[in-house]
């Protein structure tokens, strides 16, 4: 199973709605396919799916209240989804130092682990990362979100961690952007995928779904769709 952390450093760049459509491009393409909130004090990705009210999440398997397996829910296309709580008290109760122990002992057989990592480098960023092999860093095409990726970068390989490549998501090809070359040269990593800014992005979110199932043609999900297609393809060294 290949653990992939999406981490970006700053907060903003659209890096959850990028692990929810990315792990459903996967997912339609037979992969089986875990994403995981990870961000237990600012969580959004149960949202995407509509575990708001979901019985057990992550933050009670941290607190030692449920076990794993009660926390996987089933998501569109097969896709399985270990949400966040998104209420104070499941905050509070949540210890970020459990993560990478309880996700080791993962109770299904996929082929992608997809870790939704918060913003920052703060204890519960550093905990998400641990439990990943590899890292896929996302930014806005802007220098202060590359900055933050770049320092996400050496945490990262400093605990153990592959970096894979980055993504530039929301980018509008504007004068003020940084070019995907130069940031290629700045992170001395590939760029694997620009990822527009799309209007239908919020639409699909607006209506309680997910682009790449609302809309699979628009520009934002098509991008995506080749970004699943190239991770799926890379050969992972041991």
């Amino acid at each position: 199973m290949r653990r992939i952390v999406l981490a970006s450093g700053k907060g903003g760049v659209g890096r959850t709605t990028l692990v929810a459509n990315l792990g459903l491009a996967l997912a339609k393409m037979g992969k089986v396919t875990v994403v995981v909130d990870a961000s237990l004090t600012t969580p959004n990705l149960g949202l995407m799916f509509k575990l708001e009210k979901a019985i057990y999440t992550l933050n009670d398997v941290l607190a030692g209240e449920a076990a794993l397996g009660d926390a996987i829910y089933d998501g569109p296309s097969g896709l399985k989804v270990i949400p966040a709580g998104p209420t104070l008290d499941q905050v509070k109760k949540a210890l970020p130092d459990r993560l990478p122990g309880v996700l080791r002992e993962l109770p299904v057989k996929a082929d992608f682990l997809l870790i939704d990592a918060p913003g920052g480098l703060r204890r519960e960023t550093v905990a998400a990362l641990r439990c990943g092999s590899e890292v896929l860093l996302v930014a806005n095409p802007e220098i202060a979100a590359v900055s933050n990726a770049m320092k996400t970068r050496l945490v990262s390989e400093f605990l153990g961690l592959r970096p894979i490549g980055i993504v530039l998501n929301r980018v509008q090809k504007e004068e003020f952007e940084l070019d995907g070359k130069e940031i290629e040269n700045m992170m001395g990593l590939p760029l694997l995928a620009e990822v527009p800014e799309d209007a239908s992005i919020g639409k699909a979110l607006s209506q309680g779904k997910i682009a790449l199932d609302a809309n699979p043609r628009s520009p934002a999900s098509r991008a995506i769709g080749e970004l699943a297609k190239k991770i799926a393809k890379m050969r992972v060294k041991p």
